[in-house]
């Protein structure tokens, strides 16, 4: 989607005020002035004090990939395309799914993608069933198949109460302040609308530098306080968990960054089947206490807030 189909609720994300299309980009109307360039005919709406990115980091000819790697060698694309993946995802697709038919009532819907540079597990199930009319803004702060807009998490540029649903998979373990980007989503997110998340638990190091947070069933659920449950649960359990970990220990023998990279591939192989428990301990309320990973779905509530008594009766696991 070009970004001329969502111009209109763009706003500067240093000041709040609203942006005036130019031919370079967009320029604040506000009294900061700030400019917004368009590369690769897409918009840079990063703040120039923004202490992490750069807006120049992306005027590169080649764009950068700061997450994934798209690789041009055939052979490395085999490889890539024949590596197991270490982490069993069987809900996605159905949450995904869910959530298309929560949208159908909407007569033209908009949708914000936090982390959409690539599609994410299993949101097929949601594209494929979208209403024609659907405004679809997929945003990230790396350049890829996917994204229409550049953004930080931290200062959404759209106005208040615009979107129907926002998407944060596997984002917010990397972003530096996981509460304050919540709280931009329950910001922009119209009453009614729906927010749907996946963040990891028990699961290493992954993103490099840009990987800071993780969070227990609890913790995840307390970080979308100001949201109304519609449900919750594994991503991946502990089969998930283990294959990972044996990965990691693998890797761990690594003096250097080019042996890790040797390790981890064919660690992958190693390890990949562990996985497959989840089938089974995913029944179990003990897996809440060893998850790879969790999902949430929640909806905006005007003056909803959890009390934290509610949340800790809502525990699942069986630890004491």
């Amino acid at each position: 989607m070009n970004y001329k189909e969502f111009n209109k609720i763009l706003i500067c994300p240093n000041c709040s005020s609203s942006v005036i299309e130019t031919t370079q980009g967009f320029s604040c109307s506000g009294e900061c002035k700030s400019n917004y360039p368009v590369y690769h005919e897409v918009p840079v709406m990063i703040s120039p004090t923004n202490p992490v990115f750069n807006i120049a980091d992306f005027a590169d000819a080649t764009p950068p990939a700061i997450f994934f790697n798209a690789y041009k060698n055939p052979v490395l694309q085999f490889l890539k395309k024949i590596r197991p993946d270490v982490t069993l995802n069987v809900v996605s697709k159905k949450n995904y799914a869910a959530i298309a038919l929560k949208l159908q009532s909407i007569k033209k819907p908009r949708i914000l993608i936090i982390g959409g540079s690539i599609d994410g597990k299993g949101i097929r199930a949601l594209k494929d069933h979208l209403p024609a009319n659907t405004i679809l803004v997929e945003s990230d702060v790396a350049h890829g198949p996917n994204t229409n807009i550049i953004i930080d998490a931290h200062q959404i540029p759209f106005q208040d109460q615009c979107f129907d649903l926002v998407i944060a998979q596997a984002v917010l373990e990397h972003v530096l302040d996981p509460f304050l980007c919540v709280k931009e989503i329950h910001r922009v997110l119209k009453p009614g609308g729906f927010i749907y998340a996946e963040t990891p638990f028990m699961q290493q190091v992954h993103g490099g530098k840009y990987d800071f947070h993780r969070f227990t069933h609890l913790g995840h659920r307390r970080l979308f306080r100001q949201f109304r449950e519609e449900n919750s649960g594994l991503i991946a359990g502990a089969g998930s968990m283990m294959a990972w970990s044996l990965l990691y220990f693998i890797t761990s023998f690594s003096p250097n960054k080019k042996v890790d990279k040797a390790l981890s591939y064919l660690g992958s192989f190693a390890s990949f089947w562990l996985k497959y428990f989840d089938y089974l301990l995913n029944q179990n309320k003990s897996s809440y206490d060893a998850a790879c990973g969790l999902f949430f779905l929640g909806i905006k509530e005007p003056n909803y807030l959890l009390p934290d008594q509610e949340l800790l009766s809502s525990y699942r696991g069986h630890k004491s």
